[in-house]
């Protein structure tokens, strides 16, 4: 190894983390190796860094490399390997994240994308897979998107403008699409569907004993009710319902999330769920890097909490994590035919024989789902629109439980724009019964 990949690997070099050791020269020497099998090739030196700020991955250390090989080539990937924190690394064992999210990036992104591209016009959906591995630790490396022009938007800006929720709307409609399409070619793709991705975060009989996230989601009404006890602008009826709401708040959560839910009619129609389309999980191009008003794409990343079952599942976090307030207020009903329209452009491209979903049925699934809406705003947007702050340490583990668990929430639920954005949420929840 040179003694600049030396220097980016020491812990002084970068030290929020230190690149595991097993990520050396050898193994990105054989990764080149399978990905470019047409040259020979030899690495001449890397450097490494984090990626990603504190707060913008709780379940993964994410890295940047930049391999420089064959005299004066440069090749940029991304490796994300798995958290060790115990209360991350078993629920990730117990849902199968790894496995899901290298199967969809490495299998169904290629197949999908064929499937609605039409044209010279190629529609992508996240990045390339080039290596995957479970020794000695949960590793994928991809591409690097940011290389490609693509990147994370700023979480605490208040959400995203109508224009970036309109490519979201698109993109997801095309990805829904293609899962469609893809289960319809025959039994062994419906079984692997069903079978696969039969859960997202949260399976059959889960609660917040076995499940952080359902605790999380616990913690955030518990949380909220405190906060906002003496909130001029929040009608007590509804601080009254929330606290009622307690009793069986996880237990609600636990079934908005479940791709089977008995105690409701049949799905209209069903798609392989993303499962977490929140800010932090999209990457966004930009015809002027140094102008948000160009923005031309979008693509997914973070593919482990994939599920098949409604599209509501999608549509319902997505609308009420991602959007700026004023978009969440006006746009939704919008931004949700947008979505129809693409879904059928996609079914249309790969030739879906079955009829198409009506806007209707969109709406039925979306309102199927939408107790997620408060889950979102009592548990998710106190994350997403989280200030950046040297006071704590956003993990995971620390969102969970724990003195620094309170100290986050406090600050999380505190925000202006957070109190902005969550009483229009209850109030019309109130007004639809949902907190009854």
């Amino acid at each position: 190894m040179s003694s600049e990949s030396e220097a980016a690997c020491r812990p002084d070099a970068a030290a929020e983390k230190q690149l595991p050791a097993f990520l050396d020269e050898s193994l990105l020497q054989y990764i080149l190796d399978e990905n470019l099998p047409d040259d020979p090739i030899e690495v001449d030196s890397f450097t490494a860094a984090i990626a990603t700020k504190p707060g913008d991955n709780y379940s993964s250390d994410v890295y940047r490399i930049v391999v420089h090989y064959n005299g004066s080539k440069v090749i940029p990937l991304v490796a994300k390997i798995m958290s060790e924190d115990p209360t991350v690394k078993e629920f990730g064992q117990r849902i199968g994240a790894f496995m899901k999210e290298v199967y969809t990036c490495r299998n169904l992104l290629p197949i999908f994308s064929q499937i609605v591209s039409r044209g010279s016009t190629r529609i992508k959906f996240g990045a390339h897979c080039v290596y995957a591995t479970r020794d000695p630790a949960d590793t994928v490396v991809f591409q690097d998107l940011n290389a490609l022009g693509y990147r994370m938007p700023d979480r605490t800006r208040g959400g995203l403008d109508l224009a970036h929720c309109e490519l979201i709307m698109r993109k997801i409609g095309l990805f829904h699409a293609a899962s469609m399409v893809y289960v319809a070619r025959g039994p062994m793709e419906r079984q692997l569907f069903t079978y696969q991705y039969s859960h997202g975060m949260v399976q059959p009989r889960d609660n917040v004993s076995n499940n952080p996230g359902l605790k999380m989601f616990a913690n955030g009404l518990d949380t909220f009710l405190e906060v906002s006890a003496g909130w001029p602008e929040l009608k007590r009826e509804i601080w009254t319902k929330l606290k009622a709401l307690r009793l069986t708040y996880a237990k609600r959560c636990a079934q908005c999330l479940l791709t089977e839910r008995h105690d409701q009619p049949e799905v209209t129609f069903r798609v392989l769920n993303h499962g977490d389309l929140w800010t932090n999980n999209m990457m966004f191009r930009y015809e002027d890097a140094a102008d948000e008003g160009t923005v031309s794409d979008v693509l997914f990343v973070d593919y482990q909490l994939g599920s098949y079952g409604s599209p509501g599942l999608d549509l319902v976090y997505c609308l009420h994590n991602c959007p700026q307030f004023e978009v969440r207020e006006s746009s939704t009903d919008r931004l949700l035919r947008l979505y129809h329209e693409s879904l059928c452009e996609g079914l249309s491209n790969g030739g879906y024989k079955q009829s198409f979903p009506t806007f209707e049925d969109v709406l039925k699934e979306y309102e199927r789902h939408e107790f997620i809406g408060l889950v979102s705003g009592l548990s998710m947007l106190p994350i997403i629109l989280m200030e950046r702050t040297d006071e704590v340490e956003l993990t995971m583990g620390n969102l969970v439980g724990g003195e620094q668990a309170v100290k986050i929430r406090n600050i999380q639920y505190q925000g202006k724009q957070y109190r902005q954005s969550v009483i229009p949420i209850l109030e019309r929840f109130h007004v639809k019964g949902l907190l009854d």
